[in-house]
């Protein structure tokens, strides 16, 4: 299951890998991530902070539009 979507007022695009309960977040600053964590340290998901600015205006349409 992969899940994608954005939040356009706060700008944050997330990559939802799991439906397992968010237990820990990591903010990596510098890369603008954030990465969430269950219980056994797996990745549940990944959020992108200030999405269009990190990407091009065709990156970002194609993104999604998935």
């Amino acid at each position: 299951m992969i899940k994608i979507s954005y939040d356009k007022r706060g700008d944050v695009l997330e990559i939802r890998f799991s439906e397992n309960a968010i237990n820990d977040s990591e903010y990596m600053e510098e890369a603008g991530l954030v990465v969430d964590y269950d219980r056994e340290s797996n990745i549940v998901a990944v959020e992108i902070i200030s999405f269009s600015k990190r990407v091009g205006r065709k990156e970002e349409a194609e993104a999604l539009a998935i």
